[in-house]
């Protein structure tokens, strides 16, 4: 398979060069290197001008039939130049490939998203396990976003106590009943958190 190939497979519209592909019969490896701009200081926005190392990540993507793929992802720290910046060095992004913190794609990240969304810790654990996809529970529901939680409390609001814990730990869900929807949810259900909460966010005219 030909190195424009595999880009144009694994990375459409995405700024790396594959160097190597190696397949086994459980991995699919592909060294690829960045080949993105030079990026800005994620602090102070100052465009990176000097390179102080390149090393590698490496990158669990989707998996391609019952074989696992990892990228191994060549990226480039830079200097921040800015003195006032307290951030001395960055490392490059690759849009629609990496994220910081993240030792996985941009897209598998997504699709690990979508399946917790839709099926919750334990069952999306036992499917990302068929579909051959390196995911635990506690990995899957730490990719859960915490809603929005707005300035004032809706006008009909509805508070329910929940378990995190079954007999251990409880916490307190907060839904605007007018709108069906999830405003916030709190660490425990005592009435102290929710005073402080309500007084925090008024306008709620009936609970």
């Amino acid at each position: 398979m030909a190195s424009k190939t595999v880009e144009a497979v694994l990375f459409p519209g995405i700024d790396v060069r594959v160097e190597r592909v190696s397949d086994s019969s459980n991995v699919l490896l592909v060294e690829a290197v960045s080949t993105v701009r030079p990026g800005r200081c994620p602090d102070c926005r100052k465009q990176a001008r000097r390179i102080h190392r390149t090393y590698q990540r490496d990158l669990n993507e989707r998996s391609l039939g019952s074989r696992r793929v990892i990228v191994r992802l060549q990226v480039r720290r830079y200097f921040c130049d800015r003195k006032t910046c307290s951030r001395k060095t960055f490392v490059e992004q690759v849009p629609g490939l990496s994220e910081r913190h993240r030792r996985s794609s941009t897209r598998l990240t997504g699709w690990l998203r979508s399946i917790a969304i839709e099926l919750g810790g334990r069952p999306a654990a036992r499917l990302c396990r068929r579909l051959h996809l390196v995911a635990g529970r506690t990995r899957l529901l730490r990719l859960l976003t915490a809603p929005m939680v707005p300035d004032r409390a809706p006008r009909v609001l509805g508070v329910d106590e929940f378990a995190f814990r079954k007999g251990c730990t409880y916490g307190t869900v907060l839904v605007d009943v007018e709108a069906g929807r999830v405003v916030d949810v709190l660490p425990d259900r005592t009435s102290q958190t929710f005073a402080a909460w309500l007084t925090e966010h008024p306008g709620a005219e009936i609970i």
